[in-house]
């Protein structure tokens, strides 16, 4: 049920709001769930889980290459799906002697709705 929330989603919920989504649905949920079966998927990298510099984590059923934007203001996390930095460039600015395997890459800034609500 975790798992299938996550898929359906693109808000990059944390394990608390993924809890109050389904709670409702499954009474017999606990938090304590949750939270233990996020922590194995994302272990068997069935989910990714997102630390974003706030206090909790977020999760994303989306593993496949990409970007984050995250809105300083609301943080809402939005999805970049364009390939800004690739493994080779990284390997490249290291050296040879390094392997990058993978890497994650947050941006940070204001959502197109913060930007319009500060310019009003």
């Amino acid at each position: 049920m975790i798992l299938e929330y996550l898929k359906n989603t693109t808000a990059h919920p944390t394990a608390e709001q993924v809890y109050d989504d389904l709670r409702e649905d499954c009474p017999g949920l606990s938090l304590s769930t949750v939270y233990r079966n996020l922590r194995l998927l994302s272990e068997d990298g069935v989910i990714r889980r997102m630390d974003t510099g706030e206090s909790v984590d977020r999760f994303d059923a989306d593993t496949s290459p990409h970007t984050h934007f995250i809105c300083s203001h609301c943080k809402q996390v939005t999805d970049v799906f364009q390939t800004l930095i690739e493994a080779e460039q990284l390997t490249s600015a290291l050296g040879k002697d390094y392997q990058v395997k993978q890497h994650t890459l947050y941006l940070y800034g204001l959502c197109n709705q913060c930007t319009a609500s500060e310019q009003a």
